[in-house]
């Protein structure tokens, strides 16, 4: 069985309610509350989440930036893999075996629009259901909370992007290397 990031569907709300009073107590000038409730987010939410709301909130002081110089920021990029690795971009598993090419595209939320890269990796598990094309399997297996209306935003553009079969790669090597 792929082994999972200690991410759970409700973590999305407390995430964002975390940001935006973080952000708002900076934005008010208010850095020992900013601090006291990212000491209380890092205590509670493990590292997983501590590092996701670090590189949102870096991304929303790029945002403010931009807008300061009348301009808009450029795409960034958040993972919950720790630095260097790779997870499943379908159920966030780690180990990808495979990665499929997809043309880069974009989806509008909260915030501004995400960027999906070139690439999208697949654990062995996930690799059998997008090769069959089981969309309702990879429903199950990432469990019908967690697949909730942007994962199905994300899943329906890699159906329409993809470029291709899976490209297989050795384990423990990583293809975004040198790239």
């Amino acid at each position: 069985m792929t082994e999972r990031l200690d991410l759970d569907p409700a973590d999305g709300p407390w995430l964002a309610t975390l940001v935006q009073r973080v952000h708002a107590a900076r934005t008010a000038g208010d850095e020992d509350e900013a601090a006291r409730l990212l000491a209380y987010g890092r205590a509670e939410g493990g590292a997983t989440l501590a590092q996701l709301a670090d590189q949102v909130l870096a991304g929303l002081d790029q945002r403010d930036a931009a807008r300061q110089r009348g301009t808009t920021m450029e795409p960034f990029n958040i993972s919950a893999a720790p630095e260097g690795t790779l997870i499943c971009d379908f159920c966030a598993g780690s180990g990808p075996v495979v990665y499929y090419e997809v043309t880069e595209f974009g989806l509008s939320g909260l915030g501004g629009t995400w960027l999906s890269g070139d690439r999208f990796y697949a654990c062995p598990r996930c690799r059998t259901l997008v090769d069959a094309e089981d969309w309702k399997g990879m429903r199950d297996w990432i469990g019908p909370k967690q697949f909730n209306q942007g994962t199905r935003m994300i899943i329906m553009g890699f159906r329409q992007h993809r470029r291709g079969e899976a490209v297989e790669f050795e384990p423990g090597t990583n293809p975004e290397a040198g790239r």
